[in-house]
C-alpha cells in the first residue's frame, strides 16, 4: 500500500468523508460521489505515441538490503505515530513526516535520530495532521491537507514561511491539497476547491494537477476534473470519479507522468509548461473483478453527516484500473504499478513489482522487490529515489489506531485495537 493520510478533514455542514486514496489498494476508491464530471487537458499538436511491448523484455527479482530501522516494540528511544511520508536529502538523511504526532523526524544515514522538527498547532511553523514532505534547498516543506497549505521550516526547525494552495477559499467553500512533490525545479500539486449550494443540497469540487513555484504562483495546469455531488443521495460512481491524475509522478529531469486512460496501460508525458509531449502505451488486459471485489470498492468509502453514516449506492466498474501507481527515480526512470501487481495481490515477502520504463520510453524490465517477513496487507512501502525505499511495518495497525479516534461509532462490531503492533520504519535499498 502507498501510505499517506488516513482520514480527510472534517468538511463544512458537519460532513466528514474518509479519504480512501491512501488506504490499501483493495479499498482504494474515489472520495467523491459524482454526478457530473469533465476532464480538461491542455492539448499538444506534436505529441507522439510510443508503443511498448506487451511482455517485459526482462524480469528481475531483487531482495532489498536493510540499512537501518527504528520504532517497533524493541525501540524505547523513538516514538512513532503514523508515518505517511518520507524523503532523502542531499546528505543521505531521511526525513519522515508523522501525521499523528504532527512532527518531522530527521534520521542520519546510519539510522540515528538527529532531530525532531515542528509540532502540533496553528502558529508559525506548526502543523495539524500533515501527510507528506519535500526538501527544497535549505527548507523543508510539510504538506497539510486541510486547510490547504505547505508549512516551511529551516533545517533547524525554525519557521520559514507558509504557502497557501489554491488561494483564499470561496465563501461557503473550502480548499484542500492531496499531494505536493518537488522535483528540484518546480512543485507539482494535486489540490482543489469545493463549494456548497445550501438550497439545492449539492456541492461542486474542482481538483487540479498544477505546476507551482515555491511561492505558490501558478505556472501551468496539467489536468482538471470537475465533480458535482448530491449531498442527499450518495453514489459511488467509479467511472465519473476517475481522472487522469489517478496516478502521477514528476521526474528531476522536468517531465510529469499521468495515467492517460483508466482501462488501458497508457501514460501521458507532460513538460512542466503544460504541454503533452508523448503517450506511452502497452498492450494490456486489466483484471476483471468479482462481485465481491466490486462490493469492496464502495466499502472503502464512508460518508458521515452529523454523526450518522450514510448509505451509498455502489456503481463500481467491472475491472481494476490498469495502472495504480507511478513513481520516478532520480535518474528519470518511470516505475509503474499495474493492477496485476497491486499490493492486495502480492505474495508475502514481496514489497513491490514495477514496470520500469526509461526516460526515452523504452520498456526496460519487470522489477520485483522482496523483503523477508513483509506482509503486503499490513505493511506499506514509500518510494524514495528508485534505489532507496522505506518499509513501514504494521502500517495498517497504526492507521487503524489513529482512525479509531474518528470513527462514528456505528460499526456493527468494534475492532479490538488493544493488541496492535507499533509502527516500525525500515530503510532499505537495492544492493549494488
Amino acid at each position: 500500500m502507498d501510505p499517506a493520510d488516513a482520514l480527510a478533514p472534517a468538511h463544512p455542514m458537519g460532513a466528514s468523508i474518509l479519504n480512501t486514496s491512501y488506504l490499501p489498494r483493495r479499498l482504494a476508491v474515489a472520495l467523491a460521489v459524482v454526478l457530473l464530471s469533465a476532464i480538461a487537458v491542455l492539448p499538444a499538436l506534436s505529441a507522439e505515441t510510443i508503443i511498448l511491448p506487451a511482455d517485459p523484455p526482462a524480469a528481475r527479482a531483487v531482495t532489498l538490503e536493510e540499512m537501518w530501522r527504528l520504532g517497533g516494540e524493541e525501540d524505547d528511544e523513538v516514538l512513532l505515530g503514523l508515518v505517511t511520508g518520507g524523503v532523502l536529502d542531499d546528505d543521505g538523511n531521511v526525513l519522515l513526516v508523522d501525521r499523528q504526532l504532527s512532527q518531522v523526524l530527521v534520521i542520519s544515514p546510519e539510522g540515528e535520530l538527529l532531530d525532531t522538527l515542528g509540532r502540533e498547532g496553528d502558529g508559525p511553523g506548526e502543523m495539524r495532521r500533515p501527510h507528506s514532505i519535500f526538501v527544497a534547498g535549505d527548507r523543508v516543506g510539510i504538506v497539510q491537507g486541510f486547510p490547504a497549505k505547505v508549512i516551511f521550516l529551516d533545517r533547524q526547525g525554525l519557521p520559514a514561511g507558509e504557502m497557501s494552495i489554491g488561494g483564499d477559499a470561496a465563501e461557503g467553500g473550502f480548499n484542500f491539497v492531496e499531494e505536493v512533490r518537488w522535483n528540484g525545479q518546480a512543485l507539482l500539486a494535486k489540490s482543489g476547491r469545493g463549494t456548497f449550494d445550501m438550497e439545492s443540497g449539492k456541492s461542486s469540487t474542482r481538483t487540479t494537477l498544477s505546476v507551482l513555484d515555491l511561492e505558490g504562483n501558478l505556472l501551468a495546469d496539467l489536468v482538471q476534473h470537475d465533480e458535482e455531488r448530491d449531498l442527499q443521495r450518495f453514489v459511488f460512481d467509479e467511472a465519473g470519479s476517475w481522472a487522469e491524475y489517478a496516478a502521477w509522478a514528476v521526474s528531476p529531469q522536468g517531465v510529469a507522468y499521468t495515467t492517460a486512460e483508466r482501462d488501458a496501460w497508457a501514460v501521458n508525458v507532460h513538460d512542466l509548461e503544460g504541454n503533452l509531449v508523448r503517450t506511452l502505451r502497452r498492450p494490456f488486459e486489466p483484471r476483471r473483478r468479482t462481485e465481491e471485489d466490486k462490493d469492496e470498492q464502495a466499502a472503502g468509502m464512508m460518508v458521515v453527516i452529523n454523526g450518522q453514516r450514510q448509505d451509498i449506492e455502489n456503481k463500481a466498474l467491472d475491472t481494476d484500473p490498469a495502472i495504480t501507481g507511478l513513481h520516478c527515480a532520480a535518474d528519470g526512470r518511470l516505475f509503474a504499478v499495474n493492477c496485476w501487481h497491486d499490493d492486495s495481490r502480492l505474495d508475502q515477502g514481496v514489497a513491490r513489482c514495477y514496470d520500469v520504463v526509461s526516460p526515452t520510453g523504452e520498456y526496460l524490465e519487470e522489477l520485483t522487490l522482496t523483503f523477508p517477513g513483509l506482509v503486503p496487507e499490513k505493511d506499506a512501502v514509500i518510494f524514495l529515489d528508485g534505489t532507496h525505499f522505506l518499509i513501514l511495518r504494521n502500517f495498517e495497525d497504526a492507521q487503524d489506531a489513529m482512525r479509531a479516534g474518528f470513527d462514528d461509532g456505528q460499526e456493527e462490531e468494534e475492532e479490538d485495537l488493544g493488541d496492535v503492533e507499533p509502527l516500525e520504519v525500515v530503510f532499505v535499498r537495492i544492493p549494488g
